[in-house]
């Protein structure tokens, strides 16, 4: 079953990975689970435009840089 998941800005977006990433115990995991993700077929994106693996690390740790 593929997931398709739709973000309303990059903030939401930035807030469903932080709490995804807090099911991991550490980012490396995080970023792992994130690549399978998306290996299996899933999406995610915000208002409308696709965002890839590479896409959801920038939003991520943009999010950890504030």
């Amino acid at each position: 079953m593929r997931i398709e998941k739709s973000f309303t800005s990059n903030h939401r977006l930035r807030e469903w990975l932080e709490s995804k990433s807090w099911e991991f115990g550490s980012t490396e995991m995080f970023y792992v689970w994130l690549e399978h993700f998306f290996e299996e077929g899933n999406r995610v994106s915000v208002k409308g435009a696709a965002c890839d693996y590479h896409d959801c690390i920038d939003v991520f740790e943009a999010g950890n840089d504030e």
